[in-house]
């Protein structure tokens, strides 16, 4: 792992050996990074956040290792689920959400939905 300065990585964080991390980063407890993400210079990530290397998973056989790249600036909410994208410098993940496509410089990716309503 490379770890920029001035950064903060709560409890309960698990971080792979060859991820990248740049300066003054927040990663809140329980996150999950392995292989493969580079997140760049002033990143926040929730607690809680799940980054995955492959979007096509097996328990036996060949895999590819896929990247994930955290742009500048970019701010990720608790408890989302991070698939090899792009998330762009200053976007903002909201809490809660599945990112499966790379989100533009600036943009904002948010799920939700009412399951049930009376």
């Amino acid at each position: 792992m490379k770890l920029g300065s001035n950064c903060k990585i709560h409890q309960y964080t698990w971080i792979g050996d060859d991820v990248i991390i740049g300066d003054n980063c927040k990663i809140q407890a329980f996150a999950f990074i392995p292989n493969g993400v580079i997140i760049e210079d002033n990143v926040f990530i929730g607690p809680h956040v799940c980054f995955t290397n492959d979007k096509h998973p097996k328990a036996q056989g060949e895999w590819e290792l896929k990247q994930t790249h955290i742009m500048k600036g970019a701010s990720i909410g608790a408890n989302s689920t991070i698939l090899p994208v792009t998330i762009g410098e200053n976007a903002v993940i909201g809490a809660g959400s599945v990112v499966t496509k790379d989100v533009p410089e600036g943009g904002i990716w948010i799920q939700s939905h009412i399951v049930h309503q009376d």
